[in-house]
């Protein structure tokens, strides 16, 4: 029971870290530079607090994996951020959570985990997802050429985040979860960085206003409770599972988004909204079921 509860906050978690972003006027970047510096503070000062929780960890040249996923990420992220600046919180979640599926579908090429998990269900997890996403984003007055953009950087960022997931479960059987974490959460921020060196515009980002800047530190301490409730939950029932019921986050998220951000005008597009609920539960379902 406990491994469901930690699967549930951290569902929540995933909903709540974004949130700020809409109320940001920070650029894509900007935004994620940020919010990765506040990330990475916070799983430094948990790693320092690591001993009270009595837990033995291996410092592995596995986590060099975390590096390269920390890029991923980064990327992921960025791409995350920018659709949600095209087509709004509701929708671009919705595109972005095909990351369950090919978070799954991943586990079975590269992990290959064809023992554990049946690719059937897996594969209409993705459909019923995608369907979802497709009913959603047509519940809107954007202009179509805003929806592709949007739902390109989307997708794009679900299989960046989809791959971090299969990498994260792999290392975590290596090395641990806290080591993992500041490594990876560190990548994160040095990848951008990087990226606003090489582009020049780091003294730019500075110059950004503090409430802009509090936002998006305030954003990488909640997703800090998104990533630790999900690693908890993999203490205590299947990463598959655990995953499954993550994706919860999308009732959360698409909640937000129409009743305070109305992204979606639920009175107009009710039966869209609707058909793109029961569609994500079934892909859940789908989910839960790929797990032999």
């Amino acid at each position: 029971m406990l491994g469901y509860i930690f699967a549930l906050l951290s569902s929540i978690f995933f909903s709540l870290y974004i949130i700020p972003r809409k109320l940001s006027k920070l650029t894509p970047v900007n935004f994620s530079f940020f919010m990765s510096i506040g990330f990475f503070i916070s799983t430094v000062v948990l790693y320092f607090f690591k001993s009270l929780l009595q837990l033995n960890e291996v410092f592995s040249p596995v986590l060099f994996l975390s590096v390269i996923a920390g890029v991923i990420w980064a990327t992921s992220f960025v791409l995350f951020v920018s659709s949600i600046d095209e087509i709004g919180l509701s929708k671009s979640n919705q595109w972005k959570n095909l990351q369950g599926p090919v978070g799954v579908i991943l586990s079975l090429l590269v992990l290959g985990e064809w023992s554990t998990i049946n690719p059937l269900f897996a594969l209409l997890a993705a459909v019923a997802v995608f369907l979802s996403a497709i009913a959603f984003t047509t519940s809107d007055k954007s202009s179509s050429k805003s929806n592709l953009k949007g739902i390109i950087l989307a997708s794009l960022s679900a299989l960046g985040f989809g791959s971090v997931a299969v990498i994260q479960k792999y290392v975590t059987a290596q090395s641990g979860v806290y080591i993992q974490q500041v490594v990876w959460s560190f990548s994160i921020f040095l990848s951008l960085l990087i990226f606003l060196v090489i582009n020049k515009r780091l003294k730019d980002v500075f110059k950004s206003p503090f409430k802009q800047i509090s936002l998006s530190l305030g954003a990488g301490v909640i997703y800090l409770g998104a990533s630790l409730f999900q690693l908890f939950s993999y203490n205590y029932i299947p990463a598959s599972i655990g995953f499954t019921i993550i994706q919860m986050n999308t009732f959360w998220t698409i909640t937000i988004g129409i009743l305070v951000f109305k992204e979606i005008d639920l009175k107009k597009y009710y039966k869209n909204v609707l058909i793109g609920f029961l569609l994500t539960a079934l892909g859940i379902l789908f989910l839960f079921f790929a797990k032999k």
